[in-house]
């Protein structure tokens, strides 16, 4: 048997749930090739349903909440585990530890997320998501009592609450800006943080695309906003990354936080943290460790975790790779062709309050509607029986679609809800 063979089979048993042989099988195999440029434009509908090959989703399944957890294709998958084999057979030069030696193989990761995001390598740090990425940011800035942060309404806690912590620790002062449900512009939006924008503050954080209703916040106008008093600009961007055209130099913030496992579909606990050449000597690193002061290190100073899982590292290479090779502007465009679906889907149910704005500038891939308590439990009730998986707490529910998702799925979906609604 030759050693790949070995590998694969050896990893059979714990993957999927499937037997040994037939794990054996699927990873001996080749992932299925992407559907072709030329099947695109002669039936792009069959060319979705092809693409679906490249990710192992349960057809007994539906899963429409990408917002919280991606999913990764056959390529990730594959490069995870080839590597992880390959480094416990220690059969590659010494193991990094993350922070004290940038290897050739993170230096890959960083240049090529780099390219992607429109911005230097010396500006990227490696963390495990945004919520770590935030809170490096939040911990490492001096801020003194009294100064005054501002934030939305709308926060992710995992890039609220370091903010909150520090209010209560270091007694700074929290502003909050209160998001209209929906908004009925941009400018409205840029108008409520003018408002808030006053000279005692020091840090604005906000989200690029909130995580309770879909609404993209028109970053680089605020970005500017900020700059021009002096104001630090912290975006968490934990659903941009693989939803959104993103360049990091135009947005014009000083620090973005983002988590490719959701929407650029790489491993769990993989994120990225864009620090500003200009503003990383203002931010004090969260974890010391070698080298922690060097700052001819720049941005990678701020990677210095200890030990790293390399492999994961060579999933997000992957996951970045197999975004680019079916295309941004491609994958763009099928996510909103979805997420209309799901609006209008919504619209035809007389209980729904939609949250999400319909406007092009202000909405991506996940549409956020609002139902009465009672009914928002019983739909949720009914959605776990079937087997379809979305997001949102409370009354409001929250649906994301990605490249895997396929239309018929959104139909089920709202079927479901019809049904459960009519009760």
């Amino acid at each position: 048997m030759k050693r790949r063979e070995f590998v694969q089979q050896a990893m059979a048993a714990a993957v999927l749930g499937l037997s040994r042989e037939q794990v054996a099988h699927l990873l001996r195999s080749e992932a299925p090739p992407l559907p072709s440029d030329a099947l695109y434009e002669r039936d792009p509908r069959w060319y979705w349903a092809e693409m679906r090959r490249q990710f192992l989703l349960d057809p007994n399944h539906i899963n429409l909440n990408c917002g919280s957890l991606g999913v990764c294709p056959l390529p990730v998958i594959r490069a995870v585990a080839e590597h992880l084999f390959t480094s416990e057979a220690f059969n590659e030069p010494d193991y990094p530890w993350w922070g004290y030696a940038e290897n050739e193989h993170i230096r890959e990761v960083r240049e090529e997320l780099a390219q992607f995001l429109g911005v230097s390598r010396d500006e990227i740090a490696l963390v495990r998501n945004a919520t770590e990425a935030m809170n490096t940011v939040c911990n490492g800035l001096d801020l003194n009592r009294g100064d005054v942060v501002v934030t939305t309404d709308q926060e992710h806690l995992g890039g609220l609450c370091c903010w909150q912590q520090k209010e209560a620790r270091f007694g700074i002062r929290l502003r909050y800006v209160k998001l209209p449900l929906p908004p009925a512009s941009k400018e409205q939006i840029l108008e409520l943080f003018d408002r808030a924008l006053t000279p005692e503050v020091r840090v604005v954080s906000f989200s690029h695309i909130t995580t309770t209703t879909g609404l993209v916040l028109p970053a680089k106008e605020i970005c500017a906003m900020a700059r021009e008093r002096g104001i630090l600009s912290v975006v968490d961007g934990a659903h941009a990354i693989g939803q959104l055209p993103l360049n990091l130099r135009e947005i014009g913030c000083d620090f973005y936080a983002t988590s490719p496992h959701k929407w650029l579909l790489a491993p769990k606990g993989t994120g990225v943290l864009y620090l500003r050449e200009g503003v990383q000597d203002r931010l004090w690193v969260n974890i010391a460790s070698g080298e922690w002061n060097n700052k001819a290190l720049k941005a990678y100073r701020f990677s210095n975790l200890g030990t790293c899982n390399l492999s994961l590292l060579k999933g997000l290479l992957a996951a970045l790779r197999f975004h680019r090779q079916i295309g941004s502007e491609r994958i763009f465009a099928r996510q909103r062709e979805l997420a209309r679906l799901v609006y209008e889907g919504f619209q035809h149910l007389p209980q729904a309050k939609l949250l999400t704005p319909d406007h092009p500038e202000l909405w991506g891939a996940m549409t956020t509607a609002q139902f009465p308590e009672a009914e928002a439990e019983r739909v949720r009730r009914m959605l776990t029986e079937h087997r379809i998986r979305v997001g949102g707490g409370g009354p409001r529910l929250r649906i994301s679609t990605h490249i895997f998702t396929q239309p018929e799925e959104i139909a089920t979906c709202f079927a479901v809800l019809a049904r459960a609604l009519k009760r």
